[in-house]
């Protein structure tokens, strides 16, 4: 006689997960439909007003997703926010050019999600000492997480602790966003050099992950490797009235064994390397390298990585980009950059 188990706490908030990427992929594939079939209505009100309420009942209803998200203290997912841009998309009657670049994108987060919710499924066994050891080497015997906390840190969460948090959260909106805004303003220069850049890191990443499992140091602190670093973002957190964010933070759906490579340290910087490539404004440079500088002291302070963590991260974000660059060749980058 078969005996039912009930799922565990963890697989139950990745099943919980799952099902709401599939709602919303489904509320993103009607929008798709109706889209694609506006095209062929003949309003009396004429194409553009037609194409000016739809793409105003689009964007207001990814606008109350998001804002209900937020209002109940979580994150906006990346299903929310592509109806926004949808919304933004049609306003500029670009929504077809939209939907073909940007499903790809929205496959592929799908994809990131499903893949890090498997490998914690995976027994594997976790790495501690190597880059605690390889840090004391670099540091003369000290761990910065350590330093930084103990000369910054007083138990509360005030400005410093705030910006640690809303750096940590940029990794999961500032790629996203700056993909949006080449998109839509400056016709695509380095859009296609951005995506697969990241998604090649994140792939190359999470073989990692697979392959060698490594724990961050607040986690090397929890087994008593190191002195104990103190859980910053995820009390900031809780403070900021963000519980929902704070209470999956480090549990077990989170994948708390990818210190290396760090994907955090990656990202922004290959935000730096497309803006340079292609010559955005000035103040986009600057942003991505103020990120990068940002993002690093957010996860070397907060305990989320160690320095070697981002040095590897960055190592892999250079090899990335070299795999990006050789595989699309000059030619694709000439005619991104002329607006071809």
């Amino acid at each position: 006689m078969a005996v039912l188990v009930a799922p565990r706490p963890d697989q139950q908030a990745a099943i919980m997960t799952l099902r709401l990427a599939v709602l919303e992929t489904m509320a993103v594939l009607e929008t798709i439909r109706t889209a694609g079939t506006l095209e062929q209505s003949t309003s009396p009100l004429g194409p553009w007003l037609a194409g000016m309420l739809f793409a105003t009942l689009v964007l207001a209803f990814g606008l109350i997703l998001v804002g209900r998200t937020l209002a109940s203290g979580a994150l906006p997912p990346l299903a929310q926010l592509l109806i926004v841009m949808l919304g933004v998309a049609l306003f500029l009657n670009r929504g077809g050019r939209f939907l073909r670049d940007w499903v790809p994108v929205f496959v592929g987060g799908l994809a990131y999600l499903l893949s890090a919710n498997a490998v914690q499924s995976f027994d594997f066994t976790v790495h501690y000492t190597p880059q605690i050891e390889a840090e004391r080497a670099l540091f003369g015997g000290s761990l910065p997480s350590i330093w930084l906390q103990s000369q910054l840190y007083d138990g509360t969460t005030g400005v410093l602790e705030i910006f640690t948090t809303l750096m940590y959260v940029s990794h999961f909106i500032a790629p996203i966003a700056l993909a949006f805004l080449i998109w839509a303003v400056w016709d695509r220069r380095g859009f296609v050099d951005l995506l697969f850049a990241i998604l090649v890191v994140t792939v190359l990443g999470e073989i990692t992950f697979v392959l060698a499992p490594t724990a961050p140091p607040w986690l090397a602190a929890e087994e008593g490797l190191i002195p104990p670093v103190h859980d910053v973002i995820r009390q900031a957190l809780y403070d900021m009235g963000l519980t929902p964010i704070a209470d999956q933070f480090h549990s077990p759906s989170y994948n708390t064994v990818a210190a290396i490579p760090s994907l955090h340290a990656a990202w922004p910087l290959i935000g730096v390397f497309v803006a340079l490539k292609y010559r955005l404004p000035r103040w986009v440079v600057c942003f991505q390298a103020s990120l990068v500088v940002g993002v690093l002291f957010a996860i070397i302070y907060s305990g989320e990585h160690y320095v070697v963590d981002a040095l590897v991260g960055a190592v892999y974000a250079v090899v990335a980009w070299w795999i990006v660059q050789l595989a699309l060749g000059p030619r694709v980058g000439a005619a991104q950059f002329d607006g071809r």
